[in-house]
């Protein structure tokens, strides 16, 4: 049997569960409260960070007007 933790919310809203893992949280939704009500949140979270490309995360260069005046 697959164990499910609390901490699986965020990998079963994402998708991140093998089927056999996202069929144990789903019986555990069913009587926690406190998942389902987490679930939703990352649910939304997981649609913000679908447009997303990772290189739009790495820090962009400095603009050089501002890097000459720290200067």
């Amino acid at each position: 049997m697959t164990e499910v933790r609390h901490e699986d919310v965020a990998a079963y809203a994402l998708g991140l569960l093998s089927e056999e893992e996202k069929t144990a949280f789903e019986h555990h939704l069913a009587g926690c409260g406190s998942c389902a009500a987490e679930v939703g949140s990352f649910t939304a979270m997981g649609e913000l960070i679908k447009g997303v490309h990772p290189d739009d995360l790495l820090p962009s260069p400095p603009d050089p007007q501002v890097e000459s005046v720290l200067v």
